[in-house]
Parts: structure tokens; sequence; C-alpha cells
């Protein structure tokens, strides 16, 4: 501020002294001079009004000087924050992605001990199955099957219709009524003769 009121002071004088460096040695009368006098008042004025634009003009820069620089410092802090905040960020984010790997290490170790386990069921289920198996095809092999009786058609095709009673068997029947048990078998087909039960109806072929 202080140049710029020299600056203005030096320039009114320059132009001054050039005004009276280019007056002639002798005066042109008083209207001349008060021309001149006049000429220079303007453009002193103009120079102030100048000046006090100028003035204008800094202060204004000043302001925003100032203003930029409050701008700066806030960024400046802002940028310490969120440095700051980037590494909390970023610790926080690799404690988590430790605590995933370290969930997941264990899940697979759960897994595969659960998977081994399921396999050795399944194997035992598998050699159940196959005993199982085995046994079966044993009893089938190696079990006794009962011949089917053959019965014969020799025995009278006389006779009557005798429904067993209690305590009766087909040797009884057959003494009863002066037959044979063969007869007696043989027409009514009977497998075991132990196993007649009580009810059911016989067929005594009589000579």
């Amino acid at each position: 501020m202080v140049i710029i009121r020299g600056t203005g002071r030096l320039i009114v004088m320059l132009c001054f002294t050039a005004v009276c460096f280019s007056l002639p040695k002798y005066s042109f009368g008083q209207e001349l001079n008060k021309v001149i006098i006049a000429n220079l008042k303007q453009d002193l004025e103009l120079v102030n009004r100048e000046v006090t634009s100028l003035r204008s003009e800094v202060e204004m820069l000043r302001r925003e000087n100032a203003q930029i620089r409050v701008i700066v410092e806030q960024l400046d802090r802002l940028a310490e924050q969120t440095k700051g905040s980037e590494a909390s960020v970023r610790l926080n984010f690799q404690t988590r992605v430790q605590a995933l790997e370290l969930a997941l290490k264990e899940s697979e170790k759960i897994r595969s001990s659960m998977q081994k386990e399921l396999n050795r069921k399944f194997e035992q289920i598998i050699e159940q199955m196959n005993r199982g198996f085995e046994q079966v095809s044993s009893t089938v092999n190696g079990s006794h099957v009962p011949a089917q009786p053959s019965f014969s058609d020799n025995y009278p095709k006389n006779g009557f219709v005798h429904k067993v009673d209690k305590g009766e068997t087909v040797s009884s029947i057959a003494q009863k009524y002066k037959s044979k048990v063969s007869w007696i078998i043989n027409a009514n087909q009977i497998a075991d003769p132990t196993k007649v039960f009580v009810g059911r109806e016989l067929f005594v072929p009589q000579k």
C-alpha cells in the first residue's frame, strides 16, 4: 500500500515536472497558465481515482488471500484427519480379514473332520450290509428246503366225509372207521399228519 501511494505521488511529480520543462521561457499569458493548471488538476484527480481503485483491488486480494489461507489450513487438517481415519479403517479391515481367514480355516477343519466321520460311518454301514447279504446268501444256500410230499391215488374212492373233533388224529379216525392212515393221507393230501386241526373235514375212504 505504501508503494502504491509513493508511486502515485511520483507520477504526479513527473507530470508536473514535464509540464514545467515543456513551458517556454517566455509566458504565453495567464489564460494559458490557467488551462495548464486545470489540466493538471484533472490529471491529479484521475491519478487519485486510479490509486483508490488500486487500493480497493489490493484490499480485495488481501481478503481473498486470507480466505484461501484459511481454506488451505482446513484442507490440511482434513487431510491429516483423513489420513488417520484411513489408517484406522485399514487396520480394522485387516483385522476383520484376518478373523475371517481364521474362521474359514476352522470351518475347513470342522468340515474335513465331519467328512472323515461321515465316510467312516458309510464304510461301517456298507460293511454291515455286506455281512447281512452274506448271511442271507449263506442261509439260502445252506438251508434245507423240505421236499414236497407226493401223494398216491391208490386208495378206495368210496367213503364219506368226517369232521375232525377235539382229540382226534388221523390214526384214531382210521381205526374208528376201519380205514387206513395212508388212504386218509393220500385222499386228503395231508402233508403233516400230526397237524390236523379241529373242524377240518376229511374224506375217509372205505372198501
